[in-house]
């Protein structure tokens, strides 16, 4: 499925895509997490013309370090008494695409397999006599400028030399509003499918509500919370049916309040002055999301000013 946005800059990344799909060398994508690096990276491989060849995605942070080699390289038949063999990722992957993340979470002796296999083409298993090339297709995802994380040594500056041939760099959500919309109405229409019930409207101020986030987690954030609303049983929908840590994620505005050492009216007055920004100044919305009467609402603001 052809990713959805009609943001330019997010257009342009994907008619990229587009066109490195039939390359065989590395394509890196940079973008925050949950903007679509994934997305963009199985987008590549579908348009390939792979057909029936593997995707295998890889996120090397998950790794202990003592098997990363071994899972990288494989292991060969016999290599030791009560070691079993193994197919390693570069194998697997076969004439299909390998997707690598956290590259830059693994020690530089590790990414050094990578740099040799991007040298040679070839890689060797362990306990083999001979070398195996390498017929996919790497494509290296990073959550930053994969140029700081040089600076800050946490990746190799050599193996950034090699694998940046092509690359791809995904806008942040925030960056592009005018698609929020799309994604909703693309989220909601895929999720009602799965679950066989019907698709709800979108009230004019949840609308408002969504397009104004910060969306730090990005589209992924964006699909979750879509989920939630979808089950939430409300037609149409209203910014009372957001989950409760929508506005503020985690601890945050308790740990907030604590360290500022604020009076629960100012707290309160806080909250209240959120609310409003997020329903574009709205009372009726507010108050539903407040959970109390419009009336009530205006008490406090009217209290608030005193």
């Amino acid at each position: 499925m052809k990713p959805v946005g009609r943001d330019p800059e997010f257009r342009y990344a994907v008619g990229l895509a587009e066109k490195l799909s039939r390359e065989k060398r590395p394509v890196i994508i940079v973008g925050e997490t949950g903007s679509g690096k994934s997305y963009i990276a199985r987008y590549i491989h579908e348009k390939s013309g792979t057909e029936g060849e593997p995707f295998i995605e890889w996120h090397a942070g998950s790794v202990p370090e003592s098997l990363i080699e071994s899972e990288i390289l494989g292991v060969e038949r016999g290599v030791a008494t009560g070691v079993l063999p193994r197919i390693g990722i570069l194998e697997a992957a076969g004439g299909g695409t390998l997707g690598i993340s956290g590259l830059e979470e693994i020690p530089p002796s590790a990414q050094a397999i990578f740099l040799r296999l991007v040298e040679s083409g070839e890689f060797e298993k362990i306990g083999a006599t001979r070398k195996t090339s390498f017929r996919g297709r790497m494509i290296v995802s990073f959550p930053e400028d994969p140029g700081k994380l040089v600076r800050e040594g946490r990746l190799r500056a050599d193996l950034l030399y090699r694998l940046d041939v092509f690359r791809i760099d995904l806008p942040p959500l925030r960056e592009r509003r005018g698609d929020i919309a799309r994604f909703i109405t693309a989220f909601m229409k895929q999720e009602c499918r799965k679950a066989g019930k019907k698709v709800p409207e979108v009230s004019q101020g949840l609308a408002i509500c969504l397009e104004s986030h910060g969306w730090p987690g990005n589209v992924r954030e964006l699909e979750n919370v879509v989920r939630q609303l979808c089950h939430s049983g409300s037609d149409p929908l209203e910014i009372s049916d957001l989950p409760p840590n929508f506005l503020f994620p985690g601890d945050e505005p308790v740990s907030g309040a604590v360290s500022e050492r604020l009076t629960l009216d100012e707290l309160k007055r806080r909250y209240i002055e959120a609310v409003l920004k997020k329903t574009g100044g709205r009372r009726g919305e507010a108050a539903r999301w407040l959970g109390i009467s419009r009336k009530s609402l205006w008490e406090h603001l009217k209290e608030d000013k005193e």
